[in-house]
């Protein structure tokens, strides 16, 4: 069996991520490379409207987490999705999970990524392809086909495996080849990898850094799809930030932005420390103090993109917006607590903690994606007219650029 037809066979037997269409409306999943006023404001300055027109393509879509958020943030607006998968079984989760939320319009095509060029699928504004093209037979060919896709302004979210943090899985997955080879089949393997687990002994870097770990222990647990994705799977490579940069420019591309900035940017591990000139990518050096990245999640354009329009936080015509969806309902429950900082988090690497003084209150509850930056310092002014202007510009920008470096603040426009 090639390898292709093994990878196509797990899905179709073990679709990922386990997802159960009679629980969906317990909660939603909001992916945070699928988070559209973060994609607005990078790709297009904020000024882009996301309605009829729009089109958007989940490459790889699995059992739907993305195509299910991206469907609620653009229900009705009049955007096209096209999602697109190899696996059977993950389609037709997916189109469950829609129609228990009452989504309609999305376009499923049942085809490899590589494949997708020859649809007539025709270009797309925005490209989602999260932890798919660390499991093609050639990552290289996956990229390549998703940039012919792409039109010259577009974006391309992407996630795959990140080197250093994943260890301990190679460690496994190299004793599963030799105790579980693939030729046994996926019931047989699993089988072989839970005794082996169960036997790994207490002092195992292994087991600590498997079964202890924040993310790969409940993975590992909770459904025998996640166990299998992580440590059976028969094809599976990772990346370091400078083979990132290099893979993405051989299919002409490149990273515009992280998901997570500050996890990228050093001054986060060594704060007030000059890198040496020498010291190359900043990204790089972030990701080895880091030490534990697991996956890597940027945007990459097309390397002939127009400039992009970046959006000041100071420019008074900017309309500030929470990047996670029904981020406004928890402000509010969290401006009726008292204390002298509000701490929040979106995600992993993406918690944060601003003053609550007076300011950093108004600044917080005056964030609806409606009210300008300049109405926001005016209204502010009004309140506190002894309060210097440049002195409240400062703070505001120092609170935008904290949230903008956990991805949590967008800018618009009007």
């Amino acid at each position: 069996m090639v390898l292709l037809e093994r990878v196509q066979e797990q899905y179709e037997v073990l679709p990922y991520p386990h997802r159960d269409p009679a629980r969906e409306l317990e909660m939603l999943r909001q992916p945070m490379l699928s988070e559209l006023p973060r994609v607005n404001s990078l790709l297009w300055g904020g000024r882009r409207r996301l309605g009829a027109g729009f089109r958007v393509l989940d490459a790889g879509c699995g059992t739907g987490d993305s195509t299910v958020f991206l469907g609620e943030q653009l229900r009705d607006s009049g955007a096209e999705i096209v999602a697109i998968d190899f696996s059977t079984t993950s389609i037709e989760i997916a189109r469950q999970r829609l129609d228990a939320r009452g989504i309609a319009g999305v376009r499923f095509v049942h085809a490899a990524i590589e494949d997708a060029p020859e649809l007539g699928l025709g270009e797309f504004d925005f490209i989602v392809c999260s932890g798919v093209l660390h499991h093609l037979a050639s990552p290289d060919a996956g990229l390549r086909a998703l940039r012919s896709m792409l039109k010259a302004d577009g974006g391309l979210a992407l996630m795959v495996y990140a080197t250093y943090g994943r260890a301990p899985v190679y460690l496994m997955q190299s004793l599963m080849q030799r105790l579980a080879p693939a030729e046994l089949g996926p019931e047989r393997r699993l089988k072989v990898l839970r005794t082996a687990l169960a036997g790994l002994p207490s002092h195992s870097r292994t087991r600590r850094g498997l079964l202890e770990h924040e993310t790969f222990g409940p993975e590992i647990s909770q459904s025998d799809a996640g166990a299998y994705d992580l440590l059976l799977h028969t094809q599976d490579r990772s990346y370091t930030v400078p083979e990132l940069h290099d893979w993405s420019t051989q299919a002409g591309m490149r990273v515009l932005d992280w998901a997570v900035p500050r996890a990228y940017a050093p001054q986060t591990y060594l704060p007030g420390f000059k890198l040496p000139v020498d010291a190359g990518d900043p990204a790089a050096v972030a990701e080895l103090m880091h030490g534990g990245m697991t996956k890597h999640e940027c945007y990459l354009e097309r390397d002939d993109a127009p400039p992009r329009d970046r959006v000041d936080p100071s420019d008074p015509d900017a309309v500030p917006a929470w990047c996670a969806w029904g981020f406004g309902e928890q402000v509010k429950v969290a401006l009726a607590r008292p204390g002298t900082e509000f701490k929040c988090s979106f995600g992993p690497e993406r918690d944060i903690a601003v003053p609550a003084d007076a300011l950093g209150r108004h600044f917080i509850a005056s964030i609806d994606g409606e009210q300008t930056t300049g109405e926001i310092l005016t209204s502010a002014a009004a309140r506190w007219p002894g309060l210097a202007p440049g002195r409240t510009r400062r703070r505001w920008v120092e609170f935008c650029e904290a949230f903008q470096a956990v991805a949590a603040l967008a800018l618009l426009r009007r």
